[in-house]
């Protein structure tokens, strides 16, 4: 419906008491809009969503359009850090726990946090 400059200049669009509007973010945006009013009532009147054809309501009775001086915010990417603390656990622990899993479960974990101390270390 409209060109691709022009799609460019709509901020947005929302509808308020059965008014359709369209906010721009440069007055040429909506002097193009302005032109092609008549064929835009048209062609939204023709392709109405379903539930407006079945109830017979309408979504919006008329269009408008504005400008809106107000800068876009840029939408901010983050980046992600990865985090790397010092490990302070030293894996000098005395197992003493009965259960043969938990008993491997904690000595697995206690390599693994002397294996880490050792490579940083090295660092």
């Amino acid at each position: 419906m409209f060109t691709p400059p022009v799609q460019k200049m709509i901020n947005f669009a929302y509808i308020k008491n059965s008014t359709l509007f369209f906010v721009f973010n440069h007055p040429v945006g909506k002097q193009e809009f302005d032109n092609n009013i008549q064929s835009i009532k048209s062609a939204l009147n023709f392709y109405k969503p379903e539930e407006c054809m079945e109830s017979g309501e309408t979504l919006f009775t008329d269009i408008k359009a504005f400008v809106t001086h107000s800068p876009k915010k840029p939408i901010q990417e983050f980046k992600e850090v990865k985090q790397v603390y010092k490990e302070r656990a030293s894996g000098n622990l005395d197992v003493e726990i009965k259960n043969e899993k938990l008993n491997e479960l904690l000595r697995s974990i206690q390599d693994i946090i002397k294996a880490k101390n050792e490579s940083q270390r090295d660092n």
